[in-house]
């Protein structure tokens, strides 16, 4: 999808891959208490935002995988999921990227 005139530019791509990535960082913070509450809040609202737009493509079994695979950079051939096709995958990690970005107001 990037370059059909979505808006999702490469430097979009990136920053959702680095909040992906920074998933658990967040949930631990939030857990553990090693944050202000301000940005508690913060946080909760980014990590669900992204736990619901990845769920919306994926399925609430999938959202996690496909979070943590898109902060990794893992592909296909090393991915969790195991019950869709390459092609599959593909298509989907790209819509939750999308979805993700959509739903944190980083794209219309």
């Amino acid at each position: 999808m990037k370059g059909q005139n979505t808006g999702y530019t490469e430097t979009l791509d990136a920053l959702v891959v680095a909040l992906c990535r920074d998933f658990e960082r967040r949930e631990e913070a939030m857990q553990g208490g090693s944050c202000t509450e301000r940005t508690g809040m913060e946080y909760k609202y980014i990590n669900l935002h992204m736990a619901d737009a990845a769920a919306e493509i994926a399925g609430e079994r999938l959202a996690p995988i496909y979070i943590d695979e898109i902060g990794t950079r893992t592909g296909y051939a090393h991915s969790r999921v195991d019950c869709v096709s390459e092609t599959t995958y593909k298509e989907q990690k790209q819509s939750v990227k999308i979805n993700i970005a959509k739903k944190l107001h980083l794209l219309d």
